[in-house]
């Protein structure tokens, strides 16, 4: 297993600094160790190297330590990496107007979705979600999109790092049942929560690809009004479909770059045969030594839009 290669220090600071990224904010010493459930000392000497770092910043008068201007610029690199994000905004706000739902946009973090916009329903009545929030990829429209569309590999290994946890009485609780789904979704192109992640919540959610055909993020809209078995189910699925595909579009993406097909053409070590594979897979992966290479080319954003590689 790779875990034998990790370094403990490094994985503690990264607890460290995403706890400072929730909740609160700052915290002491104390209150760290404790949500750490580490000794003080320890505690102590990473977040001293931190703050040496710029990564965490300490208030002298209130003892406590929040993130610091290092970790912000980190953040920061991120959102111009996902530049896709103003690209998205005129769709979203678009679609909300016709649905009367709120819209988010997120992206793929391991076995969990990360929210990066977000637009209102217009509505008085809408859903809570926040930039910077979390939620589990397999009871969120959002998340099963995106998974549906990973590479064989890739998704085999988030499946099998699931914690099924059953939220309502309508949430998927087994890696079978999730599957099952997955396969139905990538088959009809979007991804239903019927109420799984919340008892009064329905979202409908379709995935957005760059021009190498990643699946990079997904759309959605949510919310209280029922929408899945309804006689405007279609409508809804039409409106989050079409959003989805007008970004992908401005992306760059285009009908037929089917990201498993090509994945297939670097599966396993090199063997005979192996050109042809990457003829029929199209011109433009002759050459390429790994499916990393092709699918990350080192051309500037300016030419190509957005950078895959969110999953």
């Amino acid at each position: 297993m790779k875990d034998r290669y990790l370094i403990n220090s490094i994985l503690r600071a990264g607890r460290i600094l995403k706890a400072l990224s929730e909740g609160k904010g700052s915290f002491t010493l104390r209150e760290t160790a404790q949500m750490m459930k580490l000794d003080r000392s320890t505690v102590y000497r990473v977040l001293l190297s931190l703050e040496k770092c710029g990564l965490v910043e300490k208030d002298e008068k209130a003892g406590t330590y929040s993130l610091g201007l290092g970790a912000f610029e980190i953040g920061s690199a991120y959102q111009r990496r996902a530049d896709f994000v103003p690209i998205a905004k005129p769709f979203m706000e678009e679609l909300a107007r016709k649905a009367q739902e709120t819209v988010n946009l997120a992206v793929l973090s391991g076995t969990e979705i990360l929210y990066l916009d977000k637009v209102d329903s217009p509505r008085s009545v809408g859903v809570m979600s926040k930039i910077g929030q979390r939620n589990p990829v397999y009871c969120t429209s959002l998340g099963k999109s995106l998974l549906a569309f990973q590479r064989e590999e890739d998704q085999e290994r988030i499946v099998a790092e699931i914690e099924f946890t059953p939220l309502t009485p309508h949430t998927i609780t087994s890696r079978k049942e999730l599957l099952k789904e997955l396969n139905q979704i990538r088959s009809q192109g979007y991804a239903l929560d019927r109420r799984e992640i919340e008892e009064d919540v329905e979202c409908i959610a379709a995935p957005i690809r760059n021009h190498l055909g990643n699946a990079i993020a997904a759309i959605s809209i949510s919310g209280p009004q029922k929408k899945i078995q309804t006689p405007r189910e279609k409508e809804y699925v039409g409106w989050v479909t079409e959003a989805a595909e007008g970004i992908s579009s401005r992306l760059g993406f285009k009908k037929g770059a089917e990201i498993p097909v090509l994945a297939r053409a670097f599966a396993g070590k090199p063997k005979a045969g192996r050109k042809e594979r990457q003829k029929k897979a199209g011109d433009k992966i002759e050459g390429c030594k790994t499916m990393s290479e092709f699918l990350n080319p080192p051309i500037p954003l300016c030419q190509r839009g957005v950078k895959g590689g969110f999953s």
